[in-house]
């Protein structure tokens, strides 16, 4: 599957490291994908301060299929 585009949206609170979170939640959703999930459309989620990578089990979670079976 290619992937043709992945929007990621962060908090304001989150700009410091927004770039780095950003990529560790695209990366995230490639691995998933990879691993046979599919997208059902946009997937939100709500940061209430926690990290990137907290974000990016949150996201890859929203994902149908694959590794984590819904």
């Amino acid at each position: 599957m290619k992937l043709k585009r992945l929007t990621v949206k962060l908090p304001a609170s989150m700009a410091a490291t927004a770039s780095h979170d950003a990529r560790a939640i695209a990366e995230a959703v490639g691995q998933a994908l990879a691993k046979g999930a599919q997208p059902n459309g946009p997937i939100a989620i709500h940061s209430h301060g926690q990290r990137g990578t907290v974000l990016a089990s949150q996201v890859t979670a929203g994902l149908k299929g694959g590794r984590h079976g819904r």
